[in-house]
């Protein structure tokens, strides 16, 4: 069993910050990307697993490894928790973000989930410029980002509750179909060697 987790800035304006997006191709591709700055977002947490969705939690202060803890072992681990059951084995992915870095967050997955994270520098280590298949990146929040866009939130708190709610209107079955998919992927990646594998479909 595994849980992928990652986390987004949505912007009132209705765009996304993807703090981690990497784009490869095989020449510069010289692409644009407008930013917007100091709009108001809302910074959100959502792990995804075949057994539900845990979260979405929301920060509501510039997410540092302090804060990433604290909602680690307030709100993650205890609904990861809920979700599986103290007892049976989980693995927890997460990426090499310097909040997930941070060396109390590391050492709290070391107490809390021996041997059974994905992290940089974790037992299992997350490969360095490693092909996004997760499922949050390539299914999760792009579902979500189009339902809370598609009504419009005029304010931070439609904003939270668009949000909340279009995560809750995800079935079971669709998250399945999903976690299928990204084996699916993964296994297609290595039959690649790591390689460009999306033209093969």
């Amino acid at each position: 069993n595994k849980m992928a987790a990652a986390r987004l800035t949505f912007k009132l304006n209705g765009t996304v910050n993807r703090h981690d997006s990497v784009y490869w191709a095989p020449e510069n591709p010289h692409v644009r990307v407008d930013k917007a700055v100091n709009l108001p977002g809302v910074h959100v947490w959502c792990g995804l697993s075949s057994r539900g969705l845990v979260g979405p939690f929301f920060f509501d202060a510039t997410i540092t490894g302090e804060v990433y803890l604290e909602m680690l072992r307030t709100s993650i681990l205890p609904g990861v928790r809920a979700l599986y059951g103290a007892d049976e084995e989980v693995f927890y992915q997460q990426d090499g973000a310097p909040p997930h870095y941070h060396l109390a967050v590391r050492a709290f997955l070391d107490d809390n989930l021996q041997g059974h994270w994905i992290g940089r520098r974790g037992p299992i280590e997350f490969p360095p410029r490693s092909p996004d298949l997760t499922p949050m990146d390539f299914y999760l929040w792009g579902t979500v980002k189009d339902e809370v866009y598609r009504r419009k939130p005029r304010t931070l708190e439609e904003l939270r509750q668009e949000i909340t709610a279009a995560c809750a209107a995800i079935s079971i079955e669709t998250l399945t179909d999903v976690v299928a998919a990204t084996a699916h992927r993964s296994v297609m990646c290595l039959a690649a060697n790591g390689q460009h594998f999306e033209h093969l479909r």
